[in-house]
């Protein structure tokens, strides 16, 4: 029976796929150092089975001493290149702890090359065979010890508490799932390895198990890093998702401060240069009027001054949240009166606005310039209050016109900004009322109780 080889095949063919697979992961630029690191290793493995059969096929001792001391030779690497896989795996690099120990491995690779028979034996005498269970025969040394064999040990001892303090610590950042896989799979690995020495030690003839050991650590982590792999892919996609309606929130601010600009700083401005251009004749010709007009000059300008000023709190980051509400509304209303031919009445009353939240400010804040830019739009109104009372129970916005006023019960689809308002509203728990008829004006009520509110955010 040649059932060693074919498994060792099997398990070969395994290695290279996981290495190819993880090698090719590593140029996705997703922790391309931690796959790339892994893939060699599957790889190493992948020829150091293949240098396994060999040894167990060896008809002669000089084909066994090749064999074995090729298979050595890459079990050292293999050690280098695992102790580095879980120290990028856990994040316990420290640099020069983990040089010490892959020197220990070099000096071992070093003896293993310029020994005649390797690292293990000083002389091997004759092959002898090894009976498995169901009758295969596998090749087995007879001969002497190497005395520089305790190097291996030391480089094997040192490395294997390295691994499992790196997954001790991985353990205590939280990341317990990660490090108890790790780990388990790391034991696996290091018990088929101790096996494989005792039968070194010639404490007793067997198979050896290492290759096996390593295939489940292989199997193991490779699902675990492609399971990272996985979940970093759909962060990384909700990161671009994000990145994504962050510009187009960016780019829908920018558009609506370009409208605001064009539909109250530049029309009134345009409106400023008109009167002024035209006052100097009418004045020779009527001063009565052209007084009227310097004093319409000076409201529209204070309108603009108070709409740029409003547009530059807006594009400060903290710009809305550092003024009391009270304030911001009365520039709202100081910057609609001055563009538009209102009588604007604001009445901010009590203490409560000052102990809003930034939430909550900022949907009073917008709730009130899309009433106010509604009436200017829509309403055809003379008259317009806006009435904020506050205290330590409720916060209450009045905003009324003498408009036309219209059906609420009929509005027209296309125009969302009743629903955007009342969005904002439940997105702080507010009550959001409106109530217009045609030709009697329109009133919108925000109503936001201050003790239920805080009492929930608590709870």
């Amino acid at each position: 029976m040649i059932l060693v080889p074919t498994i060792l095949n099997i398990f070969a063919g395994i290695c290279l796929y996981v290495g190819l697979l993880h090698l090719l992961i590593a140029f996705g630029r997703l922790k391309p150092l931690l796959h790339f690191c892994f893939g060699l290793t599957c790889l190493v493995v992948f020829i150091y089975i293949l240098a396994l059969i060999a040894k167990y096929k060896a008809m002669n001792v000089d084909d066994y001493i090749n064999a074995r001391k090729l298979v050595s030779a890459l079990g050292y690497i293999d050690g280098i290149l695992t102790i580095w896989f879980v120290a990028l795996y856990t994040k316990v690099k420290p640099v020069r702890l983990l040089l010490a120990l892959n020197s220990l491995y070099l000096i071992c690779l070093l003896i293993n090359q310029i020994s005649p028979t390797g690292i293990i034996y000083s002389h091997i005498s004759r092959l002898s065979s090894i009976s498995l269970p169901w009758g295969e025969l596998i090749t087995h040394p007879e001969g002497t010890l190497n005395p520089l064999v305790g190097f291996q040990f030391l480089a094997l001892i040192s490395n294997v508490v390295f691994v499992f303090y790196a997954c001790y610590r991985q353990y205590q950042r939280s990341e317990k799932q990660a490090a108890l896989i790790l780990g388990l799979s790391l034991a696996i690995f290091v018990g088929t390895i101790q096996h494989d020495r005792l039968i070194d030690l010639g404490v007793f003839k067997s198979l050896y198990l290492g290759e096996y050991g390593f295939l489940a650590f292989v199997v193991v982590m490779s699902l675990q890093l492609v399971k990272d792999l996985m979940q970093a892919v759909k962060l990384r996609k909700q990161l671009m998702e994000s990145e994504r309606l962050r510009k187009i929130a960016v780019e829908l601010e920018r558009n609506r401060l370009a409208r605001d600009l064009h539909d109250s700083v530049s029309q009134t401005l345009f409106t400023v240069a008109t009167i002024a251009e035209a006052l100097p004749r009418v004045w020779k010709r009527n001063p009565e009027t052209a007084q009227q007009g310097l004093e319409e000059l000076a409201q529209l300008t204070q309108g603009a001054l108070a709409e740029m000023r409003n547009l530059l709190v807006e594009l400060r980051p903290n710009g809305l949240v550092e003024k009391p509400l009270g304030e911001l509304l009365h520039q709202l209303t100081k910057g609609v009166q001055g563009r538009a031919s209102l009588q604007v009445i604001t009445t901010v009353s009590g203490e409560g606005d000052r102990s809003l939240s930034n939430e909550v400010k900022l949907v009073f804040y917008r709730i009130t310039q899309e009433a106010l830019n509604n009436i200017i739009k829509y309403a055809q109104a003379t008259q317009v209050s806006v009435s904020l009372h506050g205290d330590s129970q409720e916060m209450v916005l009045r905003i009324s016109d003498n408009g036309c006023g219209f059906d609420s019960n009929k509005i027209p689809s296309g125009h969302l900004g009743i629903a955007i308002m009342k969005e904002r509203a439940e997105s702080i728990g507010a009550t959001f009322h409106l109530s217009s008829y045609p030709g009697e004006g329109t009133e919108i009520v925000l109503s936001w109780l201050t003790t239920v509110n805080k009492i929930g955010s608590e709870e």
